[in-house]
């Protein structure tokens, strides 16, 4: 028995490869080789793809208002801020309309179109402004950007509220009334809302005189026809802040409120002795 190692075995390759020569190096060589074209190839493709989608982009152009919505008074103005982009290289001038705009009110751009280049975007600002007969409500309307057989649009929305104000008028008579004595009114004015009121106009009658007891039983009369109002005759509008404010506080004089007198008649007047005279007040307003 050799008492020598033995030597392992080499590994015996059968096949082609082997049969023509080719050692393992070479082999992988070969597959290195092969596959590189084959990447290649691939990463062209991704490009030409990306090519291809760019140039599936149609020239054209997009448009949009901010705010998308506003609210105002009738009789005054909104903005919007318009942008126009150019989208796939679309290039040149593009002007603006608007449709669907309630009865009363008329738009104007500044500046009336603008000019893309490829990719640029370009603003204008669009002004509606409404009138004092506007009806109130919301209306959506369209704005269009042309240029050519070109064209986007963009929906808005426009709030016009009522510009009359709800406010409340009080006052009170400060004395006495006796024949051909006349007393005047200082009218506190309350306004309710958060924003100031225009006051154009302000109006006192008397309602009812509600005579005494003693009068009712003796049937003594006493009407209106005994007293004599004469209404306010100072300047409008009234600008009345939110809260209670009267006249004396605004600013108006004395000669210009309100007066009550009481009428010396031939007629017997005792049925107004204490008597209490019931007002109504009225006025309208609007936003300033």
């Amino acid at each position: 028995m050799d008492p020598r190692p033995k030597r392992a075995a080499s590994p015996h390759l059968t096949g082609p490869l082997h049969s023509a020569g080719l050692p393992l190096r070479a082999l992988f060589l070969v597959l290195v080789v092969a596959l590189m074209p084959m990447v290649t190839l691939a990463a062209s493709g991704g490009q030409d793809n990306a090519v291809a989608n760019a140039a599936s982009v149609s020239k054209g152009i997009t448009v949009t208002l901010s705010p998308s919505s506003r609210t105002v008074d009738q009789g005054q103005s909104a903005s919007y801020t318009v942008a126009a982009s150019s989208v796939g290289g679309f290039t040149g001038q593009v002007t603006f309309s608007v449709v669907g705009l309630p009865t009363g009110t008329a738009a104007a751009w500044q500046p009336s179109s603008v000019v893309l280049s490829s990719g640029s975007t370009a603003q204008a600002t669009l002004t509606v402004t409404t009138a004092p007969n506007t009806p109130a409500g919301k209306t959506g309307f369209t704005l269009k950007a042309t240029s050519g057989t070109t064209q986007a649009s963009s929906q808005a929305q426009l709030h016009v509220l009522e510009a009359k104000r709800t406010f409340d008028v009080s006052g009170s008579v400060d004395g006495l009334l006796a024949p051909g004595v006349s007393r005047p009114l200082d009218l506190q004015i309350s306004n309710p809302s958060n924003k100031s009121i225009a006051v154009t106009n302000l109006t006192v009658a008397i309602s009812q005189v509600v005579r005494t007891t003693t009068a009712v039983a003796a049937n003594l009369p006493c009407t209106t026809a005994d007293y004599k109002l004469s209404q306010y005759s100072g300047q409008y509008p009234l600008t009345v802040v939110p809260g209670t404010r009267s006249l004396s506080a605004l600013g108006v004089s004395q000669s210009a409120w309100p007066r009550i007198q009481m009428l010396d008649t031939a007629q017997l007047q005792d049925g107004c002795k204490g008597a209490t005279l019931k007002l109504t007040y009225s006025g309208t307003g609007q936003a300033n």
